[in-house]
């Protein structure tokens, strides 16, 4: 059994080891975008705003968006208010001549107030836009000036109809904020570098734009409209499923959507299992595979490291190796995506790092799948 389980551990490592690789060349392929000023943007863009219960940030959000440097004829905003139970509503009015508010709960039945409409709030937004290119931003969520001109020319240079764009915390003061911004990173790489090499695993609804076409060629959220989250993934790999050369990567860093970093290790793994939740629901098989590879790796490096030494030590010296493996092929994924965010000295901590992130994500398999989580008020049970 010790043998089977030693193989069965390299063979995983090894495949890491390759994954990891093949998503570095991808972020390697993906061409960097500068934004060019004195270009004058073309296409017309609605930019969807779904909100619940976000009093406390909405209008920083919103001033960002309307201090965009584009043609003022060129962009609407559109904003949906998921039956908000604090003043968000009220904020909002304070921007009712500068944009265009829904509110869900003159579409939707009273009993939707208990459930999450994210989905159906951008469904909703699509069918009111002006214009054929969509926008996703998230409330708690600032953008710079630029934000809408880096998605726009990577959009009219490569005529992807769906594109990802970056994220970034405003806020990576501390240990703990460290952890949460090299997990933020990971995961950004990880959606870089799977799009650059056309097998797409990941992406942002809170900075996402796509073809008004394309979100009603394949149904919207047609089949996976009732599940909480994956208003991003589920529609990006639909689209990508028609089209195996549709799906973008915008790498610029004018074009970061930029979020408070949670404010506690509890709100962290209150949202990376609602994030996680969705991968048994993933639409592409494929990415199936990869997260089941991927998750039985870091759980033998966890139970090499953690358990099994206490049966016999042996198992400790290959949890070692797969640690070092690790930290390997991590170091060059690493070195290339906290170059783009300007925050190579990250690297100084890998070590602990990798081995939080270990303990984390082993622990993250087994909440997503049998856990519940809350989000914006509503305790979600999957």
């Amino acid at each position: 059994m010790a043998i089977i389980f030693f193989l069965g551990a390299l063979l995983l490592a090894v495949a890491y080891i390759w994954l990891i690789h093949f998503y570095v060349k991808g972020w390697l392929k993906t061409p960097h975008q500068n934004t060019k000023l004195s270009q004058i943007p073309v296409n017309g863009i609605t930019v969807v705003v779904s909100v619940r219960n976000e009093e406390a940030t909405i209008k920083e959000c919103l001033k960002s968006i309307l201090a965009q440097n584009y043609p003022k004829e060129l962009m609407e905003v559109i904003v949906v208010n998921d039956f908000s139970t604090d003043n968000t509503l009220k904020v909002l009015e304070e921007f009712a001549s500068q944009v265009r508010i829904f509110r869900l709960r003159e579409h939707l039945p009273p009993e939707f107030a208990q459930i999450a409409n994210k989905k159906k709030a951008i469904s909703l937004a699509v069918k009111e836009a002006r214009f054929d290119l969509i926008l996703c931003a998230d409330g708690d969520c600032t953008y710079g000036p630029n934000w809408m001109l880096s998605m726009e020319q990577y959009y009219a240079k490569y005529k992807k109809k769906f594109v990802s764009g970056p994220v970034d915390y405003n806020d990576t003061q501390g240990f703990l904020k460290n952890f949460l911004m090299m997990d933020l990173a990971a995961m950004i790489g990880v959606t870089a570098g799977s799009i650059g090499q056309k097998k797409p695993v990941m992406a942002s609804g809170a900075n996402m734009l796509f073809e008004k076409a394309a979100f009603n060629d394949v149904g919207g959220y047609e089949s996976n409209e009732h599940i909480a989250s994956g208003d991003d993934v589920f529609l990006m790999q639909k689209i990508f499923l028609k089209n195996n050369k549709a799906i973008g990567f915008v790498k610029n860093t004018e074009a970061f959507a930029t979020t408070p970093s949670p404010r506690s290790f509890s709100e962290f793994l209150n949202q990376r299992i609602r994030w996680t939740s969705k991968s048994s629901k993933m639409v592409d098989p494929q990415v199936k595979l990869i997260l089941v590879f991927n998750y039985l790796f870091y759980l033998s490096c966890f139970l090499s490291l953690f358990i099994l030494p206490f049966y016999n030590l042996v198992y400790l010296f290959l949890g070692i190796l797969l640690l070092f493996l690790k930290i390997l092929i991590d170091s060059l994924f690493f070195g290339n995506i906290l170059a783009f965010y300007n925050k190579s000295y990250l690297l100084r901590s890998l070590l602990v790092m990798e081995i939080l992130h270990i303990l984390y994500v082993s622990a993250m398999g087994v909440l997503a799948l049998f856990g519940s989580y809350t989000w914006k008020g509503r305790k979600i049970k999957k």
